[in-house]
């Protein structure tokens, strides 16, 4: 058999060896144990496949002048970069005795010897020094890896007089060489792209989830100096006027405080509600009980359902902001949330009386239109296409309802982060609820 003929005979048996391997790497359950993808790689997994491997490269032998040329050294060297040096050296062990098999008694014990010389050098390399399997530096190491072997046993075999047939069929074994490190830089290569995607959408889950604590906490935040003052002028307003109404707000705003720095990232939409109660419970207070009513309608089997956090406060702040407080006559706002065809829709309307305060409404457009924004991103990027925010105008006001898919949220909420308030089955005033 001729050199190219040859060439062409291994290139086929590694490409077999080559795309095992790969359908191995890029199989989710085994990607992870071989590359250690999400978890710790699996050195037991990685030494049974490349045995697995060298078995068959050593079954996939060819006859050349008396010598065994095959391709085992591919599952060999895969075992070793997978599993180092000890793993390496086993598979390099079974895939010699099944290549020995083939070989007469003197040449078999130096045909085992290859074959762990290759396990145990490819391993202690892997780890020293693991650039050297990367990209184009693979091949040329397991060609440097083969050559040691092939010298060790060449010097054997001529040490003994039994170098006959070895030392003329150095052109297949240097082709046989070739070929091997060919299939091995192959594998390393896809399986270094398939760990690099999957590090990298892992990066990007990370990033979206710090951008979205980010937002939230830049929400909380946003509530510490401003609304801080007006609450704490509305208390001492009311001070002297209700002490026990000047009671309960300083309960209402140690529980607005105690949820916005000590909740989880999502809440059950009772918490949610009473959240927004105790803000505007507050506002209330400041604004006066004639110019802001508040009521509710939660269906039962919608206040368990777990949402994003904070998901209502830019919501009533807009209403009580835009709605009620830009116009000068009694106003009222109502919390709602229902299921609607496997949806979970949550609504807050504003409605007002009397003329505008045209001043009040302009000062605060841009910051309405930021807060609704920074709301649209934080669903979008939670549950994408499938959520929505919309404003629906009404002859007194706006409705704001938000729609999210009911199933993604389905579990309750591991505790309340405040004493939670008692939810009514039919609308009610703030007065009763807060």
């Amino acid at each position: 058999m001729g050199p190219g003929t040859l060439l062409i005979e291994l290139a086929e048996k590694m490409g077999l060896l080559a795309a095992a391997a790969l359908v191995a790497v890029l199989f989710p359950p085994l990607r992870n144990r071989l590359l250690g993808v999400g978890r710790r790689a699996d050195k037991a997994a990685g030494m049974l496949l490349g045995m697995a491997l060298a078995i068959w490269g050593a079954m996939l032998g060819i006859e050349i002048d008396g010598e065994h040329i095959n391709v085992r050294a591919i599952g060999v060297i895969i075992a070793a970069v997978l599993g180092g040096r000890k793993a390496g050296a086993l598979a390099g062990l079974v895939g010699g005795l099944f290549s020995a098999a083939r070989a007469d008694d003197q040449t078999a014990p130096f045909v085992v010897i290859a074959s762990v010389i290759d396990g145990l050098l490819a391993g202690i390399v892997a780890k020293r020094a693991p650039h050297l399997f990367q990209g184009w530096r693979t091949f040329v190491t397991s060609i440097g890896i083969q050559t040691i072997h092939l010298v060790v046993v060449g010097v054997a075999l001529i040490a003994i007089g039994h170098a006959a047939r070895y030392i003329p069929a150095w052109p297949a074994h240097l082709i046989k060489l070739v070929v091997n490190a060919s299939g091995v830089t192959l594998f390393v290569v896809v399986a270094r792209l398939v760990v690099a995607r999957e590090e990298a959408a892992v990066a990007l889950v990370e990033a979206r989830a710090t951008a979205d604590a980010a937002a939230l906490e830049a929400l909380r935040r946003k509530l510490e100096p401003h609304f801080l003052f007006n609450a704490l002028n509305a208390l001492r307003a009311t001070i002297r006027k209700d002490p026990v109404r000047a009671r309960e707000l300083v309960s209402d705003l140690a529980d607005l405080y105690r949820y916005l720095l000590s909740h989880p990232d999502e809440a059950t939409v009772r918490d949610e509600v009473a959240h927004a109660c105790a803000y505007l419970a507050i506002e209330r207070a400041r604004l006066g009980d004639e110019r802001l009513v508040v009521s509710q309608s939660i269906d039962a089997d919608a206040a368990g359902i777990a949402v994003p956090a904070l998901l209502l406060q830019p919501l009533v702040e807009n209403a009580v902001k835009h709605g009620i407080g830009a116009r000068e006559g009694a106003g009222e706002v109502e919390l709602r949330a229902r299921l609607e065809a496997g949806l979970l829709v949550l609504e807050v309307e504003d409605a007002a009386d009397g003329p505008a305060l045209t001043d009040t409404a302009s000062s605060s457009d841009a910051g309405a239109g930021i807060a609704l924004a920074t709301l649209r991103e934080r669903l979008t990027k939670r549950f994408g296409a499938r959520a929505s925010l919309e404003l629906v105008p009404t002859s007194r006001g706006m409705i704001a309802r938000v729609s999210l898919p009911a199933e993604l949220g389905a579990t309750t909420a591991r505790g309340a982060a405040h004493p939670t308030r008692e939810l009514p089955s039919a609308p009610q005033s703030t007065k009763d609820a807060a």
